[in-house]
């Protein structure tokens, strides 16, 4: 498409679509509005000779078929210099910063006892470990100045979001750790349908709903999405209770009731930032994918030291607030002292 703008020289621009989404200019010398028009025309027509793209509707990105690019990093800092960059080519409200939260945003200074067994063959029994050891615990930010990097996007005037795996039920303190750290989302929009038809926790059905009413499902055949789960979205937070991160970045963006042209995601999690890359191959937006990977501490916290605290932690928790955690006698009675061959198992 040709457009003629008035003032001297003339300007005819032309819009070609293809992967850069971009904008090809050509200045013409100025000789009287028929000049300028037949120049227009004359290049139009070399164009559409030599396969003129459509140009994409809404700012040159919608209905374009996107490509991940996944940027290790171990700075947070780069991921935030890239969302500055856009924004200064799409303009800083198209575009929205999504992060994880668990060693992206925040990390465990004294290290954690070791449950991914638990994690993968009692899935239910780890949750509610998992939920009882963040009230107690206190998190740390992933780098000291986080708080600060972070301020850079809501000066910019640019959107974030959090995505996390946790779920619903702990988003009181998923929001008690991120307000120690200094960090908030002011800028995220508000969540509405098709996703967030109530307030509160969204039962599995309506997220399950919402997922095939965003991505059909055949696409969620393809990216292996076949149920939900309690999901929450508030302050800028998604808890999204474990599920495929890609789905649910797709889903919240269909229901922010606001058009993006670029999202830039950052997540530690080798198999999140798959999932996203998988997603991205559907998305009208420009997706960047950060795989963040923290400088942890020299040295690291030993596993035995971890494992020692977590024995201590849980001997504690059964003596004074969860005897059910304890062992139990052959009867079923629960002993009154924590038996510490086991206390490193939560029950």
């Amino acid at each position: 498409m040709a457009r003629i703008l008035e003032g001297h020289p003339a300007r005819v621009s032309f819009f070609f679509g293809g992967d850069a989404g971009g904008k090809a200019e050509v200045m013409a010398i100025r000789q009287g509005r028929h000049g300028a028009a037949l120049m227009a025309l004359a290049m139009l027509g070399f164009a559409v000779l030599n396969g003129l793209p459509e140009r994409p509707a809404q700012a040159g990105m919608a209905g374009k078929v996107s490509s991940a690019k996944v940027i290790a990093i171990d700075s947070m800092a780069s991921a935030i210099d890239d969302a500055l960059q856009t924004a200064s080519r799409v303009g800083p409200d198209r575009v929205l910063v999504v992060f994880d939260v668990d060693s992206t945003l925040l990390y465990d200074p004294l290290g954690g006892p070791q449950l991914d067994d638990m994690k993968d063959s009692e899935p239910e029994k780890f949750r509610s470990v998992e939920r009882a050891l963040m009230y107690l615990k206190s998190l740390a930010p992933t780098e000291p100045d986080l708080a600060g990097e972070l301020a850079r996007l809501d000066a910019a005037g640019i959107a974030t979001y959090a995505l996390t795996a946790r779920g619903e039920d702990m988003r009181d303190m998923t929001l008690r750790e991120l307000a120690r750290a200094g960090i908030a989302f002011p800028r995220a929009p508000e969540c509405g349908p098709p996703l967030c038809v109530k307030r509160g926790v969204l039962p599995p059905d309506a997220v399950l709903a919402a997922a095939k009413e965003v991505l059909g499902e055949q696409e969620l055949v393809r990216l292996g999405f076949g149920k939900g789960r309690p999901v929450g979205v508030s302050d800028g937070v998604m808890n999204a209770a474990g599920l495929h991160k890609g789905v649910m970045l797709r889903v919240l963006l269909a229901s922010l009731g606001r058009d993006f042209d670029a999202v830039i995601f950052v997540d530690d999690a080798r198999k999140n930032v798959d999932h996203v890359t998988d997603a991205a191959a559907a998305m009208p937006q420009q997706i960047s994918v950060f795989h963040y990977q923290m400088r942890r501490p020299e040295p690291p916290v030993p596993q035995s030291t971890r494992n020692q605290r977590w024995e201590t932690a849980t001997g504690a928790i059964c003596l004074a607030l969860a005897p059910e955690w304890c062992g139990q006698s052959a009867t079923g009675e629960v002993k009154g002292e924590p038996d510490r061959t086991r206390a490193s198992q939560p029950r």
